[in-house]
C-alpha cells in the first residue's frame, strides 16, 4: 500500500512539473519600461556570453574576440557558440539558453510589427507567408544590431530593417531579372505616378510623361519596364478558342538550316554531273564532298599518281565549270562556296 501511494504521489508530482524544454512566448506588446529592462538584460547576457566563451576557449577565440558592439558580438555568438561547446561547459549552455530566451521574447513582442510591414508588400508576386518569413528575419537582425544605449524604441529601429529585408527579397524573387532595392523603389515610384496620371487624365500615361514626372531618362525607364515584364511561357495558348501555341508561331531555325544544306547538296550533285570522273574525284578528295574528309594537293596527287601542280589545274578547271553551269541555270555563283 505504501509503495502504491508513493507511486501515485510521484506520478502526481511529475504531472504538475512544468516542461522547460518548450517555452511559449506571449505576443503582447511591451511597455517602454519593460522593453528597456528586457533589452538591458539581453545586452548583459550577450556580453557575459562572449566573455565566458573567450575565457573557456582562449586558444581558439581570443584572437577573434569581437568589439563591444551589438552586431559583431551577435555574429561571434552565432559562429562560435556551438552545441559541442555548450555540452562541454555548463555556464556557456546556461547563458546561451538565456540569450535565446531574451531574443525570442523581444521577437514575439514585435511580431505584429513584422506582419504589418509585410502586408505593405502584398501587391508583389511573393506569397504572404514568404513575406512574413522575410519580415521575421529582418526583425531578428534588427534585434541583433540594436544598441541599447540609443534612446529609440526597438520598433522604430526594426521597421527600417524589416522593410530593407523585404525589399531585397522582393527584388530577388518577384522578377525574372534580379533587381536592386534602389531599382525596386524606382518601380514603385513609376507605378504611383502612372496611377496618378491615369486617374487624373482618364488615360494611360505615355513613357515620355512618366520620364518627365519621375526625372529619369526615357532609356532608363524602358530598361526598367523591360526587366520587369511578365515572362510568357512558350507553351501558352494565344487564343482561348483554339489550341494554337506560341511555339507554333516561332520559326524553327534548325529545320531551315537543314533544309538549306539539303538544297545545296542537291544543287551540287546536279552540277557535278557535268564534270569528268577525274574532276569529280579531285573535288571530292579536296573538299570532302562525300564525308571522307579533306586532303591536301600533295595527298591527292599521291593517290591519283599525278603531280601536285596537276591536281591544282584539275581543281581550278572543275571549279570554273561549276560556276559556269550555275550561272547558266540562274543560280548564284557563290552558292557552292558557302
Amino acid at each position: 500500500m505504501k509503495t502504491a501511494a508513493t507511486r501515485r504521489t510521484r506520478s502526481g508530482q511529475s504531472a504538475k512539473a512544468p516542461d522547460t524544454s518548450v517555452t511559449t512566448f506571449s505576443s503582447d506588446l511591451l511597455t517602454p519600461e519593460e522593453e528597456r529592462e528586457l533589452l538591458t538584460s539581453f545586452w548583459d547576457c550577450k556580453s557575459e556570453l562572449v566573455r565566458v566563451l573567450v575565457r573557456h576557449f582562449p586558444a581558439e577565440l581570443r584572437a577573434s574576440r569581437p568589439p563591444l558592439e551589438p552586431w559583431p558580438m551577435a555574429q561571434f555568438i552565432r559562429e562560435h557558440c556551438t552545441d559541442a561547446r555548450c555540452e562541454d561547459v555548463v555556464a556557456v549552455k546556461r547563458l546561451r539558453d538565456r540569450y535565446v530566451h531574451f531574443k525570442h521574447r523581444l521577437a514575439s513582442a514585435n511580431i505584429r510589427l513584422a506582419a504589418h510591414v509585410a502586408k505593405r508588400f502584398r501587391h508583389h508576386s511573393l506569397a504572404y507567408s514568404d513575406l512574413l518569413q522575410e519580415a521575421v528575419c529582418g526583425l531578428m537582425q534588427a534585434i541583433d544590431r540594436f544598441d541599447v544605449s540609443h534612446g529609440t524604441r526597438l520598433a522604430t529601429y526594426a521597421t527600417w530593417w524589416i522593410r530593407q529585408t523585404l525589399q531585397i527579397a522582393v527584388a530577388r524573387q518577384s522578377h525574372l531579372v534580379s533587381l536592386s532595392p534602389h531599382h525596386l523603389q524606382e518601380l514603385g515610384l513609376l507605378q504611383q505616378e502612372s496611377e496618378a496620371l491615369a486617374h487624373g487624365g482618364k488615360h494611360l500615361p505615355s513613357p515620355q510623361e512618366l520620364a518627365s514626372r519621375t526625372g529619369s531618362s526615357l532609356e532608363h525607364l524602358t530598361h526598367l519596364q523591360t526587366a520587369t515584364r511578365t515572362p510568357v511561357s512558350l507553351n501558352a495558348v494565344l487564343d482561348d478558342d483554339s489550341d494554337f501555341k506560341l511555339t507554333e508561331a516561332m520559326p524553327d531555325t534548325g529545320t531551315l538550316v537543314m533544309q538549306e544544306n539539303n538544297e545545296r547538296q542537291e544543287a551540287l550533285g546536279f552540277l557535278m554531273e557535268n564534270l569528268r570522273p577525274r574532276e569529280r574525284k579531285v573535288l571530292d578528295l579536296r573538299f570532302g564532298l562525300t564525308g571522307n574528309g579533306t586532303h591536301s594537293l600533295r595527298q591527292i596527287g599521291h593517290l591519283l599518281r599525278i603531280s601536285k601542280e596537276r591536281v591544282r589545274q584539275i581543281q581550278n578547271r572543275a571549279l570554273e565549270k561549276l560556276r559556269s553551269s550555275a550561272e547558266r541555270v540562274g543560280w548564284e555563283p557563290n552558292l557552292l562556296l558557302e
